[in-house]
């Protein structure tokens, strides 16, 4: 029987079972509106105060990457020829959009700044994640109310309670993906509850699954070039 292989299974899954789900593997840039106790922070010395980067576990980055495999899925992953990433897609973003091409088995494609991929250039299948709000389609409005982790307030209960429910940041705030030729807001799309997080996917390790700078991976180099991608 041929091997095959899923890096984001031994990256994450298989460390998060041997103990290390809070391992930290990514670092995320402040979030625009500071949140404390899940309610955003207006006091400028707290938000001077809270402005700080965001550790990512690895739990954290393995619940990001399934979902993201999941709504790309819905998006027709399974049709695609390819995932285009573009290079103005600022980390994490980028990182988890590489894990979960990898994990649902699309050949990831990486821009660079000096070699941007054609339009077309991977058929008219082809999924793209890039640095920009959603002009049209479903969560485009949505999107614009959940850029940061915060906290919204919810219907008021028969006691009279108003129910807070506490945001986390999606980490694809002012993200898109482009499909079928509409762009959606990612990090609406990240949030919605009906999309299901999708488990690793084994491959033949031979098979090509990263292009970078115009040379290609196969998705056994890729495990190494994930690896590098995480704080480990």
């Amino acid at each position: 029987m041929t091997e095959t292989i899923d890096p984001t299974f031994d990256l994450l899954d298989r460390r998060i079972a041997l103990g290390g789900a809070d391992d930290v593997v990514l670092t995320a840039p402040p979030a625009r509106t500071p949140t404390l106790h899940g309610r955003p922070v207006t006091d400028p010395r707290l938000v001077e105060a809270l402005s700080v980067p965001e550790d990512i576990t690895r739990a954290e980055a393995l619940d990001r990457t399934a979902k993201l495999g999941g709504v790309l899925r819905v998006l027709g992953a399974d049709g695609a020829t390819a995932l285009v990433v573009e290079h103005a897609v600022p980390d994490p973003a980028r990182t988890f959009a590489v894990l979960a091409g990898l994990r649902i088995g699309l050949e990831v494609v990486l821009q660079d700044a000096e070699a941007a991929v054609p339009l077309g250039a991977y058929g008219t299948e082809t999924l793209t994640i890039l640095a920009a709000p959603a002009e049209t389609g479903p969560g485009a409005d949505a999107g614009a109310a959940s850029r940061d982790a915060g906290a919204r307030t919810g219907p008021t209960t028969a006691s009279g309670l108003t129910v807070t429910v506490r945001r986390v940041r999606s980490h694809f705030e002012e993200i898109a993906v482009r499909g079928g030729g509409i762009t959606r807001d990612l990090d609406a799309m990240m949030r919605d509850a009906r999309i299901e997080p999708v488990a690793a996917k084994f491959a033949d390790p031979e098979a090509t699954a990263l292009t970078l700078a115009g040379r290609t991976f196969t998705r056994a180099e890729a495990a190494e070039f994930a690896a590098g991608l995480l704080h480990d």
